[in-house]
């Protein structure tokens, strides 16, 4: 390699998120906060990794992600479809999908199967609407999670299909009963690397959130 050549792992990595509470999201002074975000900046200051973090849509912090080099993005849900398409490290959380209406509709549905008459939102890009949409049932598609809320107390949505802590925590922010219909799949969440970033880098990286997950667990023992 010539003298003073630059390498990726040289460089500060490009972290994507989106707003994705309690796992990922934006405080009142706009510095990004949440359970993944303090457990990956606290692995990230122990592998001694440098890295940028950056609040976007979530299509667009995923996409830059899979077709920009050095980028990264997270809390991503690690599907067979995606596997290929990055270097992972994590689990950093875990998330339960679920199914959400307004309290005050009154809605009884127990299963997915029970969705197909209703209309039921998501978000571009996002695996649980995919997996939603997979089985058949129409998703309407919004650019973020807040704005299906929204959408959902306008009128417009029967129902969102979404993280089961994400829904529950945005309901109250937004003072909006929700009620819950039914829990359809866990998925634990990950951060998921463009392949150009070293793998020895991420190998660094996977070693101490696995001592961080460790401590976690002993402390509460």
């Amino acid at each position: 390699m010539p003298l003073g050549a630059i390498t990726t792992e040289s460089l500060p990595l490009i972290i994507n998120t989106e707003e994705y509470p309690p796992f990922n999201y934006s405080d009142e002074h706009g510095q990004i906060i949440g359970s993944a975000t303090l457990l990956l900046r606290n692995a990230l200051r122990q592998a001694d990794i440098e890295a940028y973090f950056r609040l976007l849509p979530w299509a667009r912090a995923y996409t830059e992600a899979r077709f920009r080099e050095n980028h990264c993005v997270y809390s991503t849900t690690r599907t067979p479809e995606r596997e290929a398409l990055f270097h992972w490290v994590g689990p950093l959380a875990v998330n339960d999908w679920a199914a959400f209406s307004l309290a005050e509709r009154g809605l009884s549905i127990a299963s997915l199967s029970g969705l197909h008459a209703w209309r039921v939102g998501s978000f571009r890009e996002d695996a649980v609407g995919d997996y939603v949409a997979s089985r058949g049932i129409n998703v309407l598609l919004a650019p973020s999670e807040r704005e299906n809320i929204a959408r959902l107390e306008a009128g417009l949505l029967d129902v969102i299909v979404t993280g089961k802590a994400t829904g529950e925590f945005m309901a109250q922010e937004q003072d909006i009963a929700l009620a819950h219909l039914f829990t359809f799949y866990r998925a634990p969440l990950y951060l998921a690397c463009h392949p150009s970033v070293s793998e020895r880098l991420l190998a660094r990286l996977q070693t101490q959130l696995d001592a961080l997950h460790r401590d976690m667990r002993e402390e509460s023992l």
